[in-house]
């Protein structure tokens, strides 16, 4: 999929295999967080994103979302650059609002 046209905030299908120690693995939702220049290249920068389990503590590196009507969260300590071929489709855009969050999560987290 590198002439894919990606786009910041959108959440796609990713495949995250192969991975080592407690990185995300397996076919999962993504968020794409690098900008539309940068996400010309053949690689984009994302954020995994895993389901909530019942009663699971959100972190301040985290940011809850409501993804296909369920609770999800954005692992925003488990930044990543993948290449373009791990891609598999869109899913959906985040609202404004989750964009602000997930803005104010990283810059705390990069400082």
């Amino acid at each position: 999929m590198q002439t894919m046209k990606m786009m910041h905030f959108n959440i796609y299908w990713a495949n995250l295999n192969p991975t080592v120690g407690r990185e995300q693995a397996g076919h999962r939702p993504v968020l794409v967080v690098s900008n539309d220049i940068e996400n010309q290249m053949d690689i984009v920068t994302v954020i995994p994103i895993t389901s909530r389990k019942k009663g699971r503590k959100i972190y301040p590196n985290e940011v809850l979302i409501t993804l296909k009507g369920k609770e999800a969260i954005l692992l925003c300590h488990q930044v990543r650059t993948i290449s373009k071929n791990r891609i598999d489709g869109k899913m959906a855009i985040l609202n404004d609002g989750l964009k602000k969050k997930v803005v104010g999560v990283l810059c705390m987290r990069f400082g």
